[in-house]
């Protein structure tokens, strides 16, 4: 059956992002996120983007936005019924744990508010993608 492929292949994707995600997010030391958005920010200087939207502050939160909507796109897919607010709650209990855990028990690690902000909007912008392209290709929200 073509829709359990579908979804075993997504679960599988979002499965293997989720660990990769919480690998990046709870290694103990800041050398791994720090130089994955380090080396984005400059191949988006080899690509053109303007400096502004290169600026350190700007460009981590874009990353941290971007880092969590795979996971509300790929769940949105495997959970039709999940709708955009489920998810942008879903990423702000995500993050604020993230946040918490980095605070609490991982001292080279820094903690803030700003990313808690961007993951969810991250996980607000995933599910609002799946839902406007579905609508664009005239597809019903039903589980698989």
């Amino acid at each position: 059956m073509a829709s359990a492929l579908a979804r075993r292949t997504i679960l599988l994707a979002l499965t293997g992002y989720s660990a990769a995600l919480a690998f990046i997010l709870l290694v103990p030391w800041g050398a791994i996120p720090t130089s994955g958005a380090s080396r984005t920010a400059e191949l988006a200087a080899r690509l053109g983007a303007p400096a502004w939207a290169l600026e350190p502050a700007r460009w981590e939160f874009a990353c941290n936005a971007l880092i969590l909507m795979p996971v509300s796109m790929l769940g949105s897919l495997i959970w039709q019924r999940t709708t955009w607010k489920d998810w942008t709650a879903y990423a702000f209990v995500i993050a604020g744990t993230v946040e918490l855990v980095q605070g609490l028990l991982l001292p080279e690690r820094s903690a803030t508010f700003a990313d808690v902000v961007a993951n969810t909007l991250g996980g607000l912008g995933g599910a609002l993608a799946v839902e406007v392209g579905l609508t664009v290709l005239g597809r019903r929200r039903t589980p698989f």
